[in-house]
């Protein structure tokens, strides 16, 4: 992109950043400029982009864009209507940061020097570190925030590892710089045992905030990944293995970490983790098509994960604005003490539920678009290629179902809890209308991604194999579409009987609350299964007499990653720590006496070669 270009953009972005942080003690008149500005430089960014990719742009590049101009315009207008009542005087503070994020996060996929690259990559996190602790009062939003900027910090570090290790000319050096690659951007893109701070970043930010940074922060990971690792095609077989257990790992045990959690954005951002694991499950089959000299795997592949993205973000983008509606509604994200929610917020709850079969994978919607695409590079690998890459195909399909089918478990309880049934609590008996201002950027999401399966076999790049496979899903899209309209249409023509009539109640006077299923209940038997696992811990307290006055279940689910990586790795270090602590017996000739033995230890490593070398002069 055009140097000068860029500059304007982000000139944009700051500039009504500044003007909004001004003006912070009218917090109408700082969202006014704040949202303006925003609006105005991702419309002039979405015109750029266009523009360049005509005259003769990267497409790919487009897929990582799109997200943070859709995503963020969404996320923008979704803002006002979130922080009235809940910014504490700090909108001026909110804008600032929301513009500078989208503008170093616009900056990154458009930059192409490594070292600029780097620049916008490190201020991307520090201005979203200041997002997600925009809750200053709240001790675990604090934590959360601390979490994620160690996460972004060590990302970076690892990162300029990389960039000092290509400096140096030695054989062998690419596998290096990959592993250092895919641990840097991992960390971002929430890779397996690297996604720590995804479940607490998401639930302590702003729901707008949530929604950038699930919907377009965590796919620049990728985009990073792809840009700048080696290409070299005696490594492909490298990087497909490393992309495919990544997104195995990832896709499964992400949806299923999920599933079990009772605040409705830990459960997104969950999601989150499983569908960056389908995105690599599509790259990994990609490279492993291409080592395996099969175009059409690595074309089906390839598109499938790039359409994935693409889908992922506006799917996610209006789950987590509609969780921030819920939240504003009720003040809470606890699934289990909502319910009855679809009277309150009919257009947020009927958004919520699209979105949710989308991001499921169902057919017809946009999640299936690219998920097709992958479950096609599967069938390709089983019956083209042998040996290892057909079980990793085989291994594919059956975790992409499987990964289905917990999805549509998991979001069939965040509707079912959340917007039917009855109110549980005051809370949701209390909850407040629903604002248009807030629901219409949801809609606006998920309308884009109901268009996705039918404007997808007309994207750059898709055709061969995978447009035929698209343009036959587009043509069951309409037709599905159509029947769902025909049979709505009809069921509001044909008479029916406006009363209320009882339902069957076990012979119950009055059916309550108290008598439905929580969402706890409604996934605990998936959980009970799979507790090999989630490791869960019960806090049973059981009704006792013939009128119990009280019961109680408590369950708790360690995140698998925390639980078997990152728990012992501190509990190790704890240990040596604890050993050396030992020395620490207060004697100074001991202190002396240590420090000269590692000075002495130093000066011989330093000498040593120097020393060999004049010995086999001699």
């Amino acid at each position: 992109m055009d140097t000068i270009q860029l500059w304007h953009v982000l000139a944009l972005f700051t500039g009504g950043g500044l003007l909004a942080l001004v003006a912070g003690k009218n917090e109408k008149l700082a969202s006014r400029i704040g949202l303006t500005a925003c609006a105005i430089a991702l419309v002039a960014a979405g015109i750029m982009s266009v523009a360049q990719f005509f005259d003769g742009g990267d497409a790919r590049l487009l897929c990582f864009r799109v997200p943070v101009i859709v995503v963020g315009l969404a996320a923008a207008f979704h803002s006002p209507g979130y922080l009235d009542g809940h910014s504490n005087g700090r909108t001026g503070v909110y804008w600032l940061f929301f513009n500078l994020t989208l503008g170093a996060m616009y900056a990154v996929t458009s930059l192409n020097s490594f070292i600029a690259f780097l620049v916008a990559w490190e201020l991307m996190g520090l201005f979203s570190f200041v997002l997600v602790a925009f809750d200053t009062a709240s001790k675990a939003a604090m934590r959360a925030a601390w979490i994620y900027l160690l996460a972004c910090e060590a990302g970076g570090m690892l990162l300029m590892l990389f960039a000092a290790f290509q400096s140096i000319d030695r054989d062998n050096m690419e596998l290096t710089l990959f592993i250092l690659a895919a641990a840097g951007f991992g960390l971002k893109a929430g890779f397996p045992f690297l996604h720590v701070w995804l479940p607490e970043a998401h639930p302590a930010a702003p729901a707008p905030v949530s929604a950038v940074m699930s919907g377009a922060m965590i796919p620049l990971g990728f985009c990073g990944l792809l840009r700048f690792m080696p290409e070299l095609p005696g490594l492909w077989s490298v990087y497909g293995w490393t992309f495919l257990i990544m997104g195995l790992a990832g896709a499964f045990f992400g949806i299923l970490s999920g599933a079990v959690r009772k605040d409705l954005k830990r459960l997104l951002a969950y999601s989150s983790v499983e569908n960056i694991g389908i995105v690599s499950l599509g790259f990994g089959l990609g490279f492993l098509g291409l080592a395996a000299d099969n175009p059409v795997m690595s074309k089906c592949a390839f598109a499938g994960a790039y359409l994935h993205i693409i889908n992922h973000a506006l799917l996610k983008g209006a789950l987590f604005l509609g969780a921030g509606s819920v939240f504003k509604a009720t003040h809470t994200l606890n699934v289990d003490l909502m319910g009855g929610l679809m009277k309150k917020l009919p257009l947020t709850g009927g958004c919520f539920a699209i979105a949710s079969a989308g991001i499921s994978g169902l057919p017809p919607f946009a999640g299936f678009t690219g998920e097709i695409l992958i479950y096609a590079a599967c069938f390709v690998g089983i019956a083209n290629c042998g040996g290892a890459v057909l079980l990793g195909a085989f291994a594919t399909a059956v975790v992409l179902a499987l990964t289905g089918g917990a999805a549509f478990a998991a979001f069939a309880k965040a509707v079912s809890a959340v917007f039917q049934g009855l109110p549980r609590t005051e809370l949701a008996v209390n909850a407040r209308r629903e604002e248009i201002r807030m629901a219409l950027p949801v809609a606006f999401l998920l309308v884009l991604s109901l268009a996705m399966p039918l404007a997808a076999p007309f994207l750059p790049g898709m055709d061969g194999v995978a447009g035929a496979i698209l343009r036959g899903n587009a043509l069951f899209s309409l037709v599905f579409g159509g029947l769902v309209l025909l049979l709505w249409a009809a069921r509001r023509m044909l008479p029916h009987d406006t009363r209320s009539p009882g339902t069957w109640d076990c012979g119950y006077a009055k059916p309550s609350a108290r008598m439905e299923y929580t969402g706890s209940a409604l996934i605990q038997p998936i959980a009970d299964f799979f507790n090999g696992f989630l490791k869960q811990r019960k806090h049973i307290q059981p009704p006792e007499g013939l009128f119990p006055a009280r019961a109680s279940l408590d369950i708790e689910t360690a995140d698998f990653g925390e639980r078997v990586f990152w728990k012992p790795l501190f509990l190790f270090f704890a240990d040596i720590a604890e050993r050396v602590h030992r020395f620490q017996s207060g004697y100074l000739h001991l202190y002396i006496l240590i420090m000269t033995l590692a000075v002495a230890v130093m000066l011989l490593a330093g000498f040593a070669p120097e020393l060999f070398h004049l010995g086999g002069g001699r």
